[in-house]
């Protein structure tokens, strides 16, 4: 029994071996055909950026006007913004969001009302797949300008809300 196992053992390890041997290929030929595919994927590669660079404009929002809002809380930032005020404020019945003022508002602003911001234009750029953009997802770039208590008429869904021009460049 072990002089048969000893056999078949012996002999799957001379096929093994023998399969090794043989190589069709020289290694010449195979350096060459590695670098004709190499060449011609980085032509393919290298054309279509081009191709992709001259296709593509990139997009930016551009937001104006002013918006309604509500503030929810005043953070004054004795840290890393003194005498600024940060406020957590919110659409009607959308999620909250931070305002940046330049100056500190914590007396004048009251939590709990809405009110109207008017702000500087400014411009962001969009990723390509944003459609829609919404200036809460910008708090960073919105500098407010002014604002005033929101009159009856601009409460609840028909607030108001900046206005948003998509433009190519």
């Amino acid at each position: 029994m072990k002089k048969m196992a000893t056999i078949v053992l012996g002999l799957m390890l001379v096929l093994t071996l023998v399969g090794c041997g043989n190589n069709a290929q020289s290694s010449d030929a195979h350096n060459a055909e590695y670098e004709e595919g190499y060449a011609t994927g980085y032509e393919a590669g290298y054309n279509d950026g081009k191709q992709q660079i001259a296709e593509s404009k990139k997009h930016f929002a551009q937001f104006s006007g002013s918006f309604m809002a509500t503030v929810e809380q005043l953070l004054p930032d004795y840290y890393a913004l003194p005498g600024k005020t940060i406020a957590v404020v919110h659409f009607f019945q959308d999620r909250p969001f931070l305002l940046h003022f330049q100056k500190d508002l914590t007396g004048e602003l009251i939590e709990g009302t809405s009110y109207v911001f008017e702000f500087e234009t400014f411009e962001v750029e969009l990723p390509d797949d944003e459609e829609n953009p919404d200036i809460s997802d910008y708090m960073y770039s919105i500098n407010v300008t002014s604002y005033r208590v929101a009159e009856d008429d601009e409460l609840g869904l028909e607030g108001k809300m900046p206005t948003v021009e998509i433009v190519s460049k």
